[in-house]
């Protein structure tokens, strides 16, 4: 995530901010422009946006920035939308009649605006499912209480993809539900932005990589896909992850099928690609050679080399471990990378720098 300031006080504004806390001028995201601008209103709703950027070009708010105050994207005065690229994915949000249901989607929307931020940024297609049914990508975010023909004996909402909708139990954003499931299915890192960054690699796969040419080098690195999803899942879960699976992947749960390797080393490269750039917009570059060589900061949503990313994030990893253990909590960053996973990662750089013709 690129670092943001005020154009009008110059004060460190972030991602999530409608407002300037300094000067207090409302702030609104760009999202073709990639920029978080200050606004000036000019009457009628619409907003002149500050950031040179923009050209003093002229916006108008996201639908559910003006009913809910959950949004700060911004639509270019004459768009024909009345939602931002990032709401017009939705399919479904939660009933907000229901108590803690606002809160919770608001939560959910941020996550999804960061992974959007994300694909964009990285030059993947972001089509809303209402405009291409069959590539396009939507999102549904539901709980059990919201549907209304589900029999007591169903199970409940589960967070999953198929065939580019993603749905998210609105659960998930709820801090003490998520760290309860965290501890049941012993994982060792659970996050809203987690899920949404591990369901679009479900989503992409199917976009990418099944029945392109790079399918059977995915086979190669990761598994044979064909063999049966719902099986795998259920040995995974009674059984257990394969033994000796620090070995080969990067999560216990990537070793239940390739779907799922594949979708945990896709989360895994989004995460590693943003916080490398929040890192190098704030300046930070770590060196864990007694020499104190430091690599040159490197664009880690446009870098051809994976090697350079990876130079830069382990020495980073280990820092923010130290620091967070310093402060008497766990790991930031609880993985290792052993060497087929880091071959899998490269091979997920590949395919987006392919799909964004890079």
């Amino acid at each position: 995530m690129k670092s943001f300031h005020c154009q009008v006080c110059g004060q460190l504004i972030f991602f999530e901010n409608a407002q300037c806390l300094r000067c207090l001028n409302t702030l609104g995201y760009l999202p073709e422009l990639e920029v978080m601008s200050a606004l000036e209103g000019t009457g009628n709703g619409l907003w002149r946006a500050i950031a040179q950027e923009a050209g003093a070009g002229l916006y108008k708010s996201c639908r559910n920035s003006l009913d809910w105050h959950a949004c700060n994207w911004m639509l270019p005065a004459n768009s024909d939308f009345e939602y931002c690229l990032s709401c017009r994915l939705n399919k479904t949000i939660p009933d907000l009649s229901e108590p803690a249901n606002l809160d919770y989607w608001r939560k959910l929307e941020q996550g999804k605006r960061r992974l959007i931020y994300s694909l964009m940024r990285l030059g993947l297609p972001v089509v809303a499912k209402r405009q291409e049914d069959d590539d396009g990508l939507a999102f549904e975010f539901l709980r059990t209480v919201d549907v209304p023909m589900l029999d007591e004996d169903e199970p409940p909402v589960m967070t999953g993809h198929k065939n580019g909708m993603i749905t998210v139990n609105v659960t998930e954003a709820d801090d003490l539900e998520r760290e309860r499931i965290r501890l049941h299915l012993n994982e060792m890192y659970r996050s809203v932005l987690g899920h949404f960054r591990h369901e679009s690699g479900h989503y992409y796969w199917q976009r990418l990589i099944s029945n392109s040419p790079q399918l059977s080098q995915f086979r190669a690195l990761f598994g044979d896909e064909t063999q049966d999803y719902q099986t795998a899942l259920k040995s995974y879960y009674k059984q257990g992850p394969v033994s000796r699976w620090q070995s080969s992947f990067i999560s216990a749960y990537a070793s239940s099928h390739p779907w799922e390797d594949w979708a945990e080393s896709w989360a895994h490269y989004l995460t590693i690609v943003d916080a490398l750039e929040t890192a190098s917009h704030f300046g930070v570059v770590v060196s864990i050679e007694r020499s104190h060589n430091l690599f040159p900061p490197v664009d880690s949503y446009r870098t051809a080399s994976f090697d350079e990313m990876l130079n830069q994030w382990l020495p980073l990893t280990y820092a923010v471990n130290s620091i967070n253990r310093s402060a008497g909590h766990h790991d930031l960053y609880p993985f290792v990378l052993p060497p087929p996973a880091v071959a899998k990662l490269q091979f997920v750089h590949q395919v987006i720098k392919a799909a964004a013709g890079q």
